[in-house]
């Protein structure tokens, strides 16, 4: 996920009246950046908008949600997945955690409450993975300018013994 203030989530859902609670109660949390698509086909002509957030169910018309993710990570591997499907079935989730997924959740009366917490722990994981890239690069400009000044003090203690 890129953006962590303001998400850009692609829907991709084709029951009119799931859709519209989802959108409403995401809305409701703060989350405005949503695009919704009734399939995947109609999703991949959109990615050029670079959505941070993909939600999906398993089953949908034309390809499953796993062919569209898997077809997505290939060009898009920052963007995140969330399956939101009725299929309740274990191991079909293991199988999409394991090929990348960062949650799968049942539809069911918790279903929008479990998405809008699994989106807020995508948006933390983000956040927390930037300051350890940035503590990283900064301890390692810290040992990079250091090894310059050594080199530096070395060099001119050569140098200046040459002179006299």
């Amino acid at each position: 996920m890129q953006q962590t203030k303001n998400p850009r989530i692609f829907i991709i859902e084709d029951s009119i009246v799931y859709k519209d609670l989802i959108v409403n109660y995401l809305k409701a949390n703060k989350f405005s950046d949503i695009s919704l698509y009734k399939t995947g086909d109609e999703c991949m002509k959109s990615m050029h908008l670079k959505p941070d957030l993909i939600i999906l169910d398993y089953i949908s018309t034309g390809m499953t949600g796993l062919d569209l993710m898997l077809k997505v990570q290939k060009d898009h591997p920052e963007v995140d997945f969330i399956f939101l499907s009725g299929q309740n079935d274990v191991e079909v989730a293991v199988q999409i955690m394991k090929l990348g997924a960062a949650d799968y959740i049942v539809k069911n009366e918790k279903a929008p409450k479990n998405l809008v917490k699994s989106i807020n722990s995508l948006i933390t994981t983000t956040k927390r993975e930037k300051q350890t890239k940035g503590f990283r690069i900064g301890v390692v400009g810290f040992f990079v300018l250091l090894f310059l000044v050594i080199m530096v003090i070395i060099l001119m203690s050569i140098f200046l013994e040459l002179d006299f």
